[in-house]
């Protein structure tokens, strides 16, 4: 049976899933490149925004957005990081939790049907003192629209697993 390559086999119809970084994975320096992209849609953004509660009329109001965004309807800026925030962690799935968010900025608007991508830098890495089975890692992740212009950069500080330690090794994760 082919498989896809996120998982291995490890018994008859069972398998594990393999992907997702580890703190001991990791070095200062390292860049990864999330891909592949994933494209915005307006829509969807509204979508989002109406299930969240927020009936503004720039979210709602595909006429308000076009003028106020000059001429064609921007994707709010709390979906911009949300989307971008679930495409990095599936680079990082050993991650246990958001320590903090820091240096958000916004370069460029996000449009209908733009295509996107993210790459992540990892700034720095420490162990915990409270926690020998896990890890803070400091990473900086810019996203881009094809063409490579920069949309939007943030720095977190994600807490993660160590390779040794963690319910990923105990539910035999490798």
């Amino acid at each position: 049976m082919r498989l896809h390559p996120s998982h291995i086999a490890v018994g008859e119809n069972e398998f594990v899933e393999t992907l997702g970084l580890e703190f001991d994975d990791v070095d200062p320096g390292l860049v990864i490149e999330h891909r592949p992209g994933f494209s915005f849609s307006w829509a969807e953004a509204r979508y989002r925004a109406t299930i969240a509660g927020d009936h503004s009329p720039v979210l709602m109001d595909p006429t308000f957005a076009a003028c106020a965004g000059g001429g064609a309807a921007e994707i709010s800026q709390a979906w911009i990081l949300g989307a971008f925030a679930a495409t990095t962690t599936r680079a990082f799935g050993r991650v246990v939790a958001n320590l903090a968010w820091e240096n958000v900025s916004f370069a460029h608007p996000i449009r209908d049907g733009d295509m996107v991508f993210a790459e992540s830098t990892i700034l720095g890495k420490r162990e915990t003192k409270s926690r020998p089975d896990q890890g803070i890692l400091h990473v900086e992740t810019r996203g881009m629209v094809r063409g490579g212009n920069e949309v939007c950069r943030y720095e977190r500080k994600l807490l993660v697993y160590r390779s040794s330690a963690g319910p990923h090794r105990a539910a035999g994760y490798v």
